[in-house]
């Protein structure tokens, strides 16, 4: 299968993201693959609904922020609204208009950063799956790579919160033996060297068989499939497992005739030679 890239969205994100890119030297390509780790299978973003839960949720927070703003300045006017006035109320009313307008810009500006860095966010996670391995990145500040062989993998679970429900999403959670799978970065990136997460996907079953069919054939491969005659002691064990007796007391026989001394060689003097009979 091809990769799956992502849109490229408007010719000013686009500039954006070539500065950016270019300052914090992010990579936007998908991750590469190991020479190890087997034959190309998929590579793919997480869904359009993952980025636009987090375009809501930056939304909602700018709104709040802005009303908890506009909530201070209006209770300020209520308390001072039965003072007389005078230079100096005049010019604090001033200042603290200017203080508002100035802090909603901030909050305003704020906002459309933190837009602008969840675009990023999405086009900087890449899921990679191959015939040996699953590898995961993400991340801007700190770019964290996991790489996860099937055959360290114990369970694949699909889990969907409320929020994701709304949006048609999961996320499927790969838990390993005991961190089997290599992590080449550390904590930070909601995962851990003992479990990884591919997040924003819409066809989380289809996937999860994917994945869990190339942990059987995995596992299959790596118990003796005919590839490698199995190697037997001679004499030891029959093909059933059990001991072969037979073939033991053989054995056992052909060791006691060596040692056995031989009945052809010429026979021992034992003493005078008795006198033949007349």
């Amino acid at each position: 299968m091809s990769a799956q890239t992502p849109s490229e969205g408007s010719r000013a994100y686009r500039g954006i993201k070539r500065v950016i890119a270019r300052l914090l030297r992010i990579p936007l390509e998908p991750a590469t693959i190991p020479a190890e780790s087997g034959e190309f299978l998929e590579s793919f973003n997480p869904a359009p609904g993952w980025i636009r839960i987090r375009q809501i949720r930056v939304v909602l927070g700018v709104l709040l922020a802005l009303l908890g703003v506009a909530g201070a300045a209006i209770g300020w006017h209520f308390v001072n609204a039965d003072k007389p006035p005078d230079l100096e109320g005049d010019l604090s009313l001033r200042i603290l208009g200017a203080l508002e307008l100035v802090g909603a810009i901030v909050i305003v500006l704020s906002g459309v950063i933190r837009l602008i860095f969840v675009r990023l966010q999405y086009d900087c996670t890449w899921y990679v799956l191959t015939t040996r391995a699953l590898r995961i990145r993400r991340g801007l500040w700190v770019i964290h790579e996991t790489t996860i062989t099937y055959d360290n993998i114990q369970n694949v679970t699909v889990r969907q919160g409320p929020v994701e429900r709304l949006f048609g999403l999961s996320d499927i959670e790969v838990e390993t033996a005991g961190g089997g799978g290599s992590a080449e970065s550390g904590g930070g990136s909601g995962q851990s060297s003992h479990s990884g997460r591919i997040e924003g996907v819409v066809d989380p079953q289809r996937l999860r068989e994917l994945i869990m069919t190339q942990v059987r054939l995995s596992r299959s491969s790596g118990l003796g499939d005919g590839d490698e005659p199995s190697v037997r002691l001679r004499g030891s064990e029959s093909e059933a497992g059990a001991p072969d007796w037979g073939r033991m007391a053989e054995v056992l026989t052909e060791i006691r005739d060596d040692l056995r001394p031989s009945d052809r060689g010429p026979a021992l003097d034992s003493g005078p030679a008795a006198d033949p009979a007349i």
